[in-house]
């Protein structure tokens, strides 16, 4: 049975990520010119961390500008702590990580080569398509950077709604804005609590993609290519 609405899980559904906050930091700086040792990404976890609640609620405002200046702030601290000027390094830094973390030419999200097709071939057939991650506000500039954020009727990110797959609300909250019922849905990702069984719990189909698998069988798919054909099994 055909849906009306397939809603995609994102990192390693509909992008290949390579993300660890610390390391990505290290990198960045790195590159920047800054000399730095292995330790200084778990230092930098270690700020992060003790700021995240303030950052959770920074989210769900929906305040991107802040959201922004947040981790401004963290790595100009980070810098202070290391031993470096945050005047003079930081904007070096900042201009880096926007290069390789959130550009179309981004080395940290790339893009599956099936995604396009799959889109294109699911807007022909007049399904809606939507996102539903687990993510924070960055997802939004992520997407429009990579070319895909006009691709969706709806994008979903955990951080801006307050809870996570596999609550049920994340799921049915997306439901309801596109009119949509769960069993005229499919979601599609790739972890078997958050996706499969979070999505299952309020009555969607669901499908799992594991493009390692060589003979995928239901509830696996190996390859979004293989997505018409588990709406079918799926039902």
């Amino acid at each position: 049975m055909k849906p009306k609405l397939v809603t995609f899980d994102c990192a390693q559904t509909l992008l290949e990520v390579d993300w660890q906050v610390g390391r990505f930091a290290l990198r960045c700086a790195r590159e920047a010119g800054l000399d730095l040792g292995e330790d200084a990404a778990n230092r930098y976890e270690q700020l992060y961390y003790t700021r995240h609640a303030h950052y959770l609620e920074l989210n769900k405002s929906r305040d991107s500008a802040a959201c922004d200046a947040f981790w401004q702030q963290v790595t100009r601290d980070w810098m202070f702590a290391e031993g470096f000027d945050p005047a003079e390094w930081q904007p070096k830094v900042q201009a880096i990580s926007d290069e390789i973390g959130f550009s179309k030419n981004s080395q940290i999200f790339k893009v599956f080569p099936d995604v396009f097709p799959c889109l294109d071939r699911l807007a022909e057939s007049g399904i809606k398509v939507a996102i539903i991650s687990n993510w924070d506000y960055s997802l939004h500039r992520i997407l429009t950077a990579l070319g895909l954020k006009d691709r969706f009727d709806l994008v979903v990110a955990s951080l801006e709604e307050g809870f996570e797959k596999p609550d049920p609300r994340i799921f049915i909250q997306t439901l309801e804005k596109l009119g949509v019922s769960p069993r005229e849905s499919l979601h599609v990702g790739d972890d078997a609590l958050d996706d499969l069984k979070g999505a299952r719990d309020v009555g969607m189909r669901a499908v799992l993609i594991d493009r390692k698998l060589t003979s995928p069988l239901p509830p696996y798919i190996s390859s979004l290519d293989q997505l018409f054909g588990a709406f079918e099994w799926s039902a």
